[in-house]
């Protein structure tokens, strides 16, 4: 597992205790670090705990980890120290994937066009330039990758990305199955892509 050259996902602990999965690929490995490189600049916490992710055969595995530096001359490569044996992961339908860079976008609220930024069965994350109240119920229209959907969606939570755009994670509610199925259905597809894009760059 994580041998160099395979596709791994990275999960950063937060306060807000969303699982977003960073995509990246191992450039070096052995039996006790490994260093990967990502497809976007992230900064986890020097010595502190993440998980990385991966698939063997079929199967998704985690891998606790400590990072141990990110590289000055390319804040996207980082590396770690292993910590402990992989376990299986097989829960991954939990995790929000990360589509930065995809080309999903949501209407919000009248507002077209805004980026999604990451996705799970249950919610999404999208930049606005609209402010919106936390706990406000919206009508979204998500579209990506020859997908669509419409619902009602309740702001969660709310960053302020300076030059007037806020970035908001929404919840689809439960009664609304068909949209969190659609939701689930993008989560599984967007890992599996990306999973296979990684592969094809490193061989």
């Amino acid at each position: 597992m994580l041998a160099v050259g395979n596709a791994v996902y990275l999960l950063i602990p937060s306060p807000s205790k969303k699982r977003v999965l960073h995509p990246g690929k191992v450039v070096e490995s052995d039996a006790t670090s490994f260093v990967a490189e990502f497809e976007e600049s992230i900064t986890p916490t020097v010595n502190g705990d993440v998980n990385a992710y991966c698939e063997v055969r079929g199967k998704f595995f985690q891998q606790g980890a400590i990072v141990t530096e990110i590289r000055t001359n390319n804040p996207c490569v980082i590396c770690f120290r292993r910590n402990g044996e992989p376990v299986s992961a097989e829960s991954r339908q939990t995790f929000r994937v990360s589509l930065v860079t995809s080309e999903f976008v949501v209407d919000v609220d009248k507002e077209p066009g805004c980026q999604v930024v990451d996705i799970s069965p249950e919610g999404f994350a999208a930049i606005t330039k609209k402010k919106l109240s936390l706990g406000a119920v919206v009508k979204i229209r998500l579209t990506g990758e020859g997908e669509t959907f419409e619902a009602t969606a309740r702001v969660q939570t709310v960053q302020e990305r300076g030059a007037g755009k806020f970035r908001y994670g929404f919840l689809v509610p439960q009664n609304n199955a068909a949209a969190r199925k659609k939701m689930q259905l993008i989560s599984a597809e967007m890992q599996r892509l990306q999973l296979k894009r990684l592969r094809a760059a490193a061989a």
